[in-house]
């Protein structure tokens, strides 16, 4: 595997800031030398993309990370469920991680500490592990609306999926068909043991408690009425104090960048540092608001080829820099998919022939898009942004919205509307950091599938919208 070592060594660090995030300080991982040049070649970091997987089975539930040392397994494959851990081996927890609170959720679980392991485990026996300080219990948001009831009849019960799995695009709109009589739906949000139904606020309608089916295609299901989407409360499981890494800084107002240039000292790859073409005096440029990551190189089935960057950092400018504004112009926006968050970019000539998919950093390269569908629940990704280095993230949220009509207009159909994945984020990252993550493709660790790129974070989740429609217009990785 083509391996680029990042030249900022600021950025490298981020994810070592917080000992309640850092997966690589004494992770026992292979070298791997620079492509530079030799002053580079003979450049090692503990933390470079190893020669073996940092995974096994993360496809799915119940997969083991590398730093990840339990001599047992609490996925029990099975009835599709995490069990809680029997004395002995809750003797082996407090034994190797200390005697804090320890606590499970029906996905994840969590070990208080004040001294938290290096390197972490992102499992802990094949579930997913957070650390967090002492007197800190994490919980998952839940609606508090009283609308559901539990005696009225499931109006789909003869529709079923796996436990702790995603429904299909076709199973969806048969529950949102079904759903369709009883409420006014804007979104609905599939976490591993419930559903999330967001009803449309400000029409006019008003819900009484115990009004709504609580069980539907034989699984429980709440209701979100407010203006907000119910993502935003999902922020509640923030551990922002603990692992942001504005704290471990030596400053506070500018965290680093990768602002090395690739395409003049190796070669340009997915996770570079790209800036907008517009400049004025006084203007923020070279701030991490104005820059973003670059994504990846597609082709579609005329033998066109394009490279994607993120659509809300080149709206002022066609212009494509790379790394900041007066060095190298490496392309121009050539077309745009703003439901996506993604424009195409078409390279200089030099740019191009520089361009290559099969380096990531320290993130696992790109090989295909990969469908929405085929984006299996507890399935492991990574993403490597020039903010931010090495970010995991676990995929335990399917969301289906409607797209946005002015009023008056008829409503879009359920087919029409908008999949996105509700991934947990794994790493070091505040507000500032998320922003220049923006446009990195998110990688799946088993197949090397992009199954979106990196877009909407609160530090804690990020949404990333499907691919369907690029792949349905002949894109691949090209």
């Amino acid at each position: 595997m083509a391996t680029s070592i990042r030249l900022s060594p600021q950025v490298q660090q981020i994810q070592r800031s917080s000992p309640y995030t850092d997966i690589f300080t004494n992770a026992p991982v292979a070298s791997f030398c620079s492509q530079e040049n030799i002053q580079y070649r003979d450049l090692t970091l503990s933390h470079a993309h190893p020669d073996v997987n940092r995974w096994q089975n993360p496809g799915s539930w119940g997969a083991r990370h590398s730093n990840d040392t339990a001599p047992f397994t609490l996925w029990d494959a099975g009835n599709r469920k995490f069990r809680t851990p029997n004395r002995k081996e809750l003797q082996w927890i407090y034994k190797k991680f200390g005697d804090g609170n320890f606590g499970q959720s029906g996905w994840f679980m969590w070990i208080e500490t004040s001294s938290p392991p290096r390197p972490i485990p992102l499992t802990l026996a094949c579930m997913p592990v957070i650390f967090v300080g002492t007197g800190t219990c994490p919980t998952e948001a839940i609606p508090e609306t009283r609308y559901p009831n539990p005696r009225i009849e499931d109006p789909c019960p003869t529709l079923a999926w796996p436990k702790m799995a995603f429904p299909t695009k076709e199973q969806n709109i048969t529950l949102l068909t079904a759903l369709e009589p009883f409420a006014n739906i804007r979104a609905i949000l599939y976490l591993p043991n419930w559903t999330i139904v967001e009803l449309r606020y400000g029409d006019g309608r008003i819900y009484e408690p115990q009004s709504l089916p609580g069980i539907v295609a034989g699984r429980t299901t709440l209701y979100h009425h407010a203006e907000g989407p119910f993502y935003h409360k999902m922020r509640s499981q923030t551990r922002a104090r603990f692992i942001d890494p504005a704290q471990y800084m030596n400053s506070l107002d500018s965290l680093p960048q990768d602002d090395s240039n690739y395409l003049r000292r190796v070669c340009l790859t997915p996770g570079c540092r790209v800036e907008s073409g517009l400049s004025s005096p006084g203007s923020r440029y070279g701030s991490v608001d104005s820059a973003t990551t670059l994504g990846v190189k597609l082709r579609n089935v005329r033998g066109e080829e394009v490279v994607t960057v993120a659509h809300h950092g080149f709206l002022l400018s066609n212009e494509v820099h790379h790394p900041r504004i007066g060095e190298d112009m490496i392309g121009t926006v050539s077309d745009t998919r703003p439901e996506l968050d993604i424009a195409f970019v078409k390279l200089t000539p030099a740019a191009s022939a520089s361009f290559t998919n099969e380096c990531n950093f320290q993130a696992e390269p790109p090989r295909s898009l990969m469908p929405g569908d085929m984006i299996e629940a507890g399935s492991w990704s990574e993403v490597d942004g020039m903010s931010s280095g090495l970010v995991s993230l676990m995929v335990y949220g399917k969301y289906f919205t409607a797209p946005v009509r002015p009023d008056g207009y008829p409503a879009i159909p359920f087919e029409r509307w908008k999949a996105l994945s509700v991934n947990a984020v794994f790493g070091a990252i505040n507000s500032t950091i998320s922003d220049g993550i923006c446009g990195a493709p998110i990688v799946e660790c088993e197949s090397g599938g992009v199954t979106g790129f990196f877009h909407l974070s609160d530090g804690t989740n990020c949404l990333s919208v499907h691919l369907d429609d690029l792949i349905a217009e002949g894109w691949q990785v090209a």
